[in-house]
């Protein structure tokens, strides 16, 4: 079967290609081009053949599977007349509600005729599963057109439409194999492979900076349908492992982004036909991303997202917490692009961060060069992503940091030389190797003591004091991580039984899940500071943190393990257990080192108010989850306090250079 497969999509990739480069030259004879002006970006007539030799692979690859495609006559059907009607649109232009009336007619007689039908919603906290009754037909038409122009208003950005079809077959064809089926992988996978040859020429990339056709509304709404028509069959196998909430995910995008603008159209006294560039990838081109940049940002968050769902449904996850993660992202969405030209500036100043003032200059030091500085973001978001699951990938990440920072060629060894808090770190670190690997120690009570005298912070912390916007945004991830390590925890009623192996636990979880909470204070301080300017630039974000320090606090008051232990066990008496009382006068060294550039930074001004009060409160965290909270656990205990001490020593540091 998967040689069937494999053969199919290799010959949907040539006919793509080749269905391209023969059609080109007739399309720019016959008219059948994309002219450039108004709204548009590009600078010359592109040709609009990109769906038909699309569709055209396609369907004569698919002949090779070894599947019935009598079932899937609608299908072809459906897929012609689109494209037959979009190439008209294309040619000679038809009014917004003729084409809106046309899909609707073809998709009654397509579900008719025997297609797919959407018979259930998953279920919903409260009312369980919510079936749709009489309601199915008119609902699987309502949602057929609807992501039909979902995807063809992605279209926008060359390579997106296409970029973005590639990733939801890719899941889906994923989802559908995981409940037993053969049809959907295969024909997602084959329709996938032609999308590709299509992006060949779509897609900009660095060998090609513009794209030298387009897949033109016919394509565009033909792909809609293919996709949206293999969604609901993969929703609705018998033997489904992902529900239809978990496929939700993967749609997630296209279609937020179309009922958003709707609604945004609709709250403005406009037609939803109404044209406007206020589309998520309007919006990134405008704060500066190029369009080979706005599209891979967008394919990305689809990515993310659909890889969120799919898992999260696939371990059992709750459909009551897919719902939420859905309204969620739609609030989130809604706000970042109804508010559009302030996105816009957030986006520029956080793209551009330069700090103008000579005191805030010096704080951030000399940055690394590009390629170190890109490991050093990779391994940054790699760690405070995956460390909540427990996963690897987190220690890696720490050393991508580390070796980006550490290795000949940066100023790094310039803060070692002149910092007093690398000196004591070092001294502690060298107190603990000494002693410990003289008694024999274990590696993993090593590797906590190590990591307790900062010796794994120092680096990334040294890093993030120079590239400090990465702070909130590590702090975000963190967040969401956390809230999906939440969902799958729920997975079983004591909230942990039959996940140990999917999620962190234990007292290392309790000091990550405390982490994000100075970052929601001080961005609440913040938004109240600026309340006089009027609730609607203050209040979504004051309500957002609110949310989630509400959300945490719970989660933390919830866990199943104490927060302070019975007896007198903590890693400060374990230190000293392990070291004796030079190494815990040592590490007492460090952390008032670590505290003490607390008060100046509000003195000088230089720290925004409100960081250093979320400095303080992670101060006040760690110090209590080192000296009266349980001792942290595993390898993932010692990278959770190291994190924590890498936002306190990028503190010290930029406290230093200041003065």
């Amino acid at each position: 079967m998967m040689e069937s497969i494999g053969m199919a999509g290799l010959l949907a990739l040539g006919l793509s290609i080749l269905g391209v480069m023969v059609l080109r030259a007739p399309a720019i004879a016959l008219g059948l081009v994309d002219q450039p002006g108004g709204r548009k970006v590009h600078a010359r007539p592109v040709p609009l053949i990109g769906g038909v030799a699309v569709l055209l692979a396609f369907g004569l690859a698919t002949l090779l599977l070894p599947i019935p495609l009598r079932p899937y006559g609608a299908l072809y059907a459906g897929l012609a007349v689109i494209a037959v009607s979009g190439l008209v649109d294309d040619a000679i232009g038809l009014p917004a509600s003729l084409r809106l009336l046309a899909q609707l007619v073809m998709a009654t007689l397509v579900v008719v005729a025997g297609g797919p039908v959407l018979t259930d919603l998953g279920s919903f906290p409260g009312l369980g599963m919510i079936g749709l009754g009489f309601l199915a037909m008119p609902v699987t038409v309502i949602a057929i057109v609807g992501f039909v122009n979902s995807l063809n208003m992605m279209d926008g950005a060359d390579g997106l439409a296409g970029g973005a079809a590639v990733v939801i077959l890719s899941g889906l064809s994923v989802a559908a194999a995981l409940a037993g089926d053969t049809r959907v992988p295969a024909l997602a996978l084959t329709l996938a492979a032609a999308v590709l040859g299509f992006l060949v020429f779509n897609l900009r990339t660095p060998w090609r900076r513009r794209a030298t056709v387009f897949l033109g509304d016919g394509g565009s709404l033909a792909l809609g349908f293919a996709v949206i028509w293999l969604a609901i069959e993969t929703a609705m196998l018998p033997g489904r492992v992902i529900s239809p909430l978990g496929i939700a995910w993967l749609l997630a995008v296209p279609v937020v982004e179309t009922l958003n603008l709707i609604i945004r159209r609709l709250l403005r006294g406009q037609s939803p036909f109404h044209p406007d560039r206020e589309h998520l990838h309007h919006i990134l081109s405008r704060a500066g991303f190029t369009i080979g940049q706005t599209t891979s940002i967008i394919i990305a968050l689809i990515t993310a997202l659909g890889a969120t769902g799919l898992t999260a449904s696939a371990v059992g996850v709750a459909d009551g917490w897919l719902w939420l993660g859905l309204f969620g992202f739609g609030g989130v969405h809604f706000i970042f692009t109804e508010r559009g030209w302030r996105s816009v500036l957030a986006l520029q100043r956080l793209r551009n961060w330069r700090i103008a003032d000579p005191d805030r200059a010096r704080v951030t030091g000399i940055p690394l060069s590009p390629l170190r500085q890109s490991m050093a973001v990779i391994g940054f978001y790699l760690l405070v992503a995956t460390l909540p699951f427990g996963l690897n990938t987190a220690m890696l990440g720490l050393a991508m940091v580390i070796g980006a920072v550490v290795v000949p060629g940066t100023r790094f060894i310039h803060t070692l030389i002149r910092e007093p808090l690398a000196w004591a770190v070092m001294a502690a670190a060298a107190w603990i190797a000494i002693r410990m690997v003289g008694e024999g120690a274990a590696p993993l009570a090593l590797w906590h003591c190590l990591a307790l005298s900062g010796l794994a912070a120092l680096p990334l912390g040294w890093w993030l004091a120079s590239s400090p916007r990465h702070v909130p945004g590590g702090a975000l991830v963190l967040t969401v991580s956390l809230v999906v390590t939440a969902a799958i925890a729920s997975v079983s009623p004591d909230g942990t039984a039959g996940v140990e192996d999917v999620v962190l636990a234990g007292p290392d979880r309790l000091l990550l899940l405390a982490m994000p909470l100075p970052l929601c204070v001080a961005l609440l301080a913040r938004q109240l500071q600026r309340a006089g300017r009027g609730w609607l630039r203050a209040g979504p974000l004051a309500a957002l943190a609110l949310i989630a320090a509400a959300g945490l606090v719970a989660a933390l008051l919830g866990a199943s393990t104490p927060l302070i232990p019975d007896g007198l066990r903590s890693d400060a008496m374990a230190m000293l257990q392990r070291t004796g009382w030079p190494g815990l006068i040592l590490l007492a060294l460090v952390f008032v080192l670590l505290l003490r550039p607390l008060v100046p930074l509000y003195r000088s001004g230089v720290w925004p108010r409100y960081a250093v009060l979320a400095l303080g409160l992670l101060a006040v965290l760690v110090l209590a989850a080192v000296t009266v909270s349980q001792p942290l656990e595993g390898v993932e205990g010692g990278l959770v306090l190291t994190l924590g001490l890498a936002v306190l020593c990028m503190g010290a540091i930029q406290y230093r250079r200041i003065r």
